[in-house]
């Protein structure tokens, strides 16, 4: 009997595993945006036993399986979209037999700091998950593991509307990657696992025989998406990748500049190039976009940024010494922080002076690359810039992830957000029970009736609140009965009759497009690229730009003078 080792390694990847678990577990219970709510509202109304038909019906009967078991909530909304984030950025350990362990480590790695990784796992929906499987069946292919393939082939089949592109892409990368013979010997079992995995997905081991149903439904609706107005243009997402990923995209290019040069592209790492690409392909041509579409390009570049970094470290602990190139990294590093100060100063007040800075740092790098050269092997100098530069996009990369999903969560400037729940809707669930609480004695009992054109994050928020109902729209001059004591309608909807009422706005949910983002010439001559400055170091937009959402809270005055304490 083998006895388990614990080794490095094993370490190594625990810590990999906590890495990838920290951020995106923290913080979780963020209002749901409109996308996010109509999700999670069809997994409530199925736990309810109210008839439904999902998009996406393994995530969607998950995520009714963690609401009967957790309760509904912004959290346990997310929880599932969680896990399969954690999972994917330890599906390299499968590949380290083809990657090698260091390429390995370094890939996992870097899907656990990736910031639209962190993002996307953090979506209540079903994308994160299509992937998850998507990437461990291709994972288990290169493996030769057709009954696990197979397996999760048929969960991934069970995904609906998610499952396209993901299989759009996977299909390919399998046919690239080559081992058909194997998988045509092993044919049976892999259909085998499929079938029964997809069945027990799709209709929850034959308790929801519909879901059958719904998996065709969700491949119609997907369908249908392709004639939707985008609301995301390609352009802001792909800028939100290419800012918030550096460490990634530009290793990335070091990398699949190193295998080509040594000879190693080989239809395994072209694989890897069907991720990139067909990525980048689906971003631009589907109207339907998300940020949920940039997780192979992450994927893909991630395996080639593995292995420039891979390379570096080994390159590091058997040729590089402590006194050497950890005197030129720290010296490179200290030059690189030097200009990234610069672009924030010129960024914070518009001065263009404060772009010096980058220029002095870049030549003072320059001179280091050539002294080290003249004095000191060229290979030595170019580790210590490569590190020093390793470091300091780790540093960016982590503060953008940070921002982007803990920070400052809520900013619709951020390139991944089409729209963001203010947290308007938690303060607008307060004041309800607090009202409740003082005109009824209760804090669930103050009836309300909410317009039907409700969007699906408020009707989420008033999930829990039993005296709610909901009724067609009131538009001032209408005949409409108002409501007994209270009525909930958007900015420009009022209750007409039955009494004087008073109303309390709420920001519901907020929107920022970058149309204004950029660089523009100048009349007098030259370009003024500020605004793009200030967006990519404080994700900040025009505040004309901002639009906002704002439903009104009216009380009848009798209730609002007891909600007051001054009856």
């Amino acid at each position: 009997m083998r006895r388990f080792t614990f080794t490095t390694e094993a370490a190594l990847w625990c810590a990999i595993g906590l890495l990838a678990a920290l951020p995106r577990l923290l913080n979780l219970g963020l209002p749901l945006s409109n996308a996010e709510a109509t999700t999670a509202l069809t997994s409530l109304s199925a736990v309810r036993g109210q008839a439904v038909v999902f998009s996406n019906p393994l995530f969607e009967l998950l995520q009714a399986l963690v609401f009967a078991v957790f309760g509904a909530s912004d959290a346990t909304a997310r929880l599932t979209s969680t896990i399969a984030g954690i999972a994917v950025c330890l599906m390299p350990l499968a590949l380290r037999g083809s990657l090698g362990r260091g390429r390995a480590l370094a890939m996992g790695a870097l899907l656990a700091v990736s910031p639209t990784l962190w993002f996307v796992s953090r979506q209540a929906d079903g994308a994160m998950l299509a992937w998850t499987l998507a990437f461990g069946a291709l994972c288990a292919w290169r493996g030769r593991n057709m009954l696990v393939c197979g397996a999760l082939t048929g969960l991934l089949l069970a995904c609906g509307q998610d499952a396209i592109p993901a299989l759009a892409l996977a299909l390919p990368a399998v046919f690239v990657a080559g081992g058909w013979r194997l998988a045509m010997n092993e044919a049976p079992r892999f259909v085998i696992a499929l079938a029964i995995a997809f069945l027990v997905a799709a209709t929850a081991a034959m308790l929801r025989p519909s879901g059958l149903g719904d998996v065709f439904n969700g491949y119609a609706q997907w369908f249908g998406s392709l004639r939707e107005t985008p609301s995301l243009s390609a352009a802001r997402l792909l800028l939100g990748f290419v800012a918030s990923e550096p460490i990634t995209w530009l290793a990335a290019i070091v990398g699949g500049i190193m295998l080509a040069a040594t000879r190693q592209f080989n239809r395994t790492e072209a694989a890897w190039l069907i991720w990139l690409i067909g990525g980048v392909l689906l971003v631009i041509v589907l109207p339907a976009r998300d940020a949920g579409l940039l997780v192979p390009v992450v994927l893909g570049c991630a395996a080639y940024a593995a292995h420039a970094y891979a390379r570096l470290l080994s390159s590091l602990i058997h040729e590089a010494t402590w006194r050497r190139e950890g005197a030129i990294a720290g010296v490179a590093f200290v030059l690189l922080i030097y200009a990234g100060l610069g672009v924030w100063q010129y960024a914070g007040q518009g001065q263009g002076s404060w772009l010096y800075p980058v220029l002095i740092a870049l030549l003072l790098m320059l001179a280091i690359l050539a002294a080290g050269s003249l004095g000191l092997e060229t290979a030595a100098a170019l580790r210590g810039t490569a590190t020093a530069m390793a470091a300091s996009l780790l540093l960016y990369t982590l503060g953008a992830g940070l921002r982007l999903n803990h920070v400052r969560a809520d900013n619709p400037a951020e390139p991944y957000r089409a729209e963001v729940a203010a947290v308007g809707l938690n303060t607008l669930v307060s004041v309800i029970r607090e009202t409740g609480l003082r005109s009824e004695g209760e804090p669930n009992a103050l009836a309300i009736e909410v317009d039907a054109s409700a969007p699906a994050a408020v009707r989420w928020a008033l999930r829990d609140l039993p005296s709610v109902s909901y009724a067609p729209a009131t538009v001032p001059g209408s005949d409409t009965q108002s409501p007994p004591g209270a009525a909930l309608t958007p900015e420009n909807g009022k209750p007409q009759s039955g009494g004087n009422f008073i109303g309390q706005a709420f920001v519901v949910a907020t929107r920022a497009p970058l149309d204004g983002v950029g660089c523009t010439p100048q009349p007098q001559g030259g370009t003024d690229c500020l605004p793009l400055a200030r967006w990519l170091a404080f994700r900040e937009s025009p505040a004309q730009a901002q639009q906002s959402d704002r439903w009104v809270l009216w009380l009848r005055d009798d209730l609002a003078v007891k909600a007051s304490g001054l009856e």
